[in-house]
C-alpha cells in the first residue's frame, strides 16, 4: 500500500536517528508482545501481519490484518499501561520500530500527518464495528465469503475480477478471523471448494473468481433474509 502517509513516513521518518529496523522478521515471528516497549509504534514496510488477542485458554481472535505501508500499535500515543493486543507476522517482511517521542516530533514538523493518522484510525474503528456486526448478524459461510472478497485485493491483484486471487491464510487463521471454530471453518471451506468457488492448499485459500465470490455472498445474504422473514 502506497498512501500519502506511508510515502511521507518512508521518505522523512524511517531514516531518523532512533528509528530501528527490526532484524529479519519471518512468518510466525511475534513483533508486538507484552514485553515490547509500550511507548513504541511500528511501521510495516513490507509483508503482512495480524493483530491478535488470545484468551487464557489459548484461543485466538484476529482483530485486524496489517498490510505494507501501515502503522500499528498506535495506542502507544496514549501511554497505555498494557498492550490491548499482540502482533505476529503472516509473511516475511520488514518492520520498523518508532519511539513515541520521535513520532510526535515528526508530526509537529508535518502537521498533515495527524489528519492522515486520524483517518487510518477511523478506518480501523469502522472495520472493528463491521466485524462485530458480522459476528452478531451473519452465519459462518457469509463471514467467510465476506472476508475472502475483502482480503483478495489486499494480498494479490490480478488484472480482472475473473482471475484467481491467493489469500495466504491457514484454515485456522481464517477461523480466528471470522470468529468460528476450526472444524466449522474447514467444513464450510470444503463446501465452497466443491462449488468451485475456492481451491484449498497448505496455508492458502485461492479464490477462483472474485465476481463468483461476491455473487455467492449476495445470494447467501438474500436467502438468509428471506428465511428470516418467513
Amino acid at each position: 500500500m502506497n498512501t500519502p502517509l506511508s510515502s511521507l513516513i518512508r521518505t522523512e521518518l524511517l531514516h531518523l536517528e532512533g528509528v530501528r529496523r527490526l532484524p529479519a522478521v519471518r512468518r510466525f515471528t511475534s513483533v508486538l508482545t507484552n514485553e515490547t516497549a509500550r511507548e513504541n509504534l511500528f511501521f510495516l514496510d513490507s509483508g503482512f501481519a495480524k493483530l491478535i488477542r488470545r484468551g487464557e485458554d489459548g484461543k485466538e481472535v484476529i482483530l485486524s490484518i496489517i498490510g505494507p505501508g501501515e502503522m500499528f500499535a498506535e495506542h502507544a500515543l496514549l501511554n497505555c499501561s498494557t498492550r490491548p493486543f499482540t502482533s505476529e507476522m503472516l509473511q516475511d517482511g520488514v518492520v520498523y520500530e518508532i519511539p513515541r517521542d520521535i513520532f510526535v516530533s515528526f508530526c509537529r514538523q508535518h502537521p498533515e500527518v495527524w489528519q492522515m493518522f486520524w483517518e487510518q484510525a477511523i478506518e480501523r474503528q469502522l472495520e472493528a464495528e463491521q466485524k462485530i456486526a458480522l459476528l452478531c448478524l451473519e452465519d459462518v459461510e457469509f463471514r467467510i465469503l465476506y472476508y475472502l472478497a475483502k482480503l483478495a485485493h489486499r494480498f494479490s491483484a490480478p488484472a480482472t475480477d475473473q482471475e484467481e486471487y491467493s489469500v495466504p491464510l491457514s484454515q485456522s487463521e481464517l477461523a480466528s478471523l471470522v470468529g468460528a471454530t476450526r472444524e466449522t471453518t474447514s467444513t464450510t471451506l470444503n463446501a465452497l471448494a466443491r462449488q468451485g468457488l475456492v481451491r484449498l492448499g497448505r496455508r492458502l485459500v485461492t479464490v477462483r473468481s472474485l465476481d463468483a465470490i461476491r455473487n455467492a455472498s449476495r445470494k447467501h445474504g438474500a436467502k438468509a433474509a428471506s428465511q428470516s422473514g418467513d
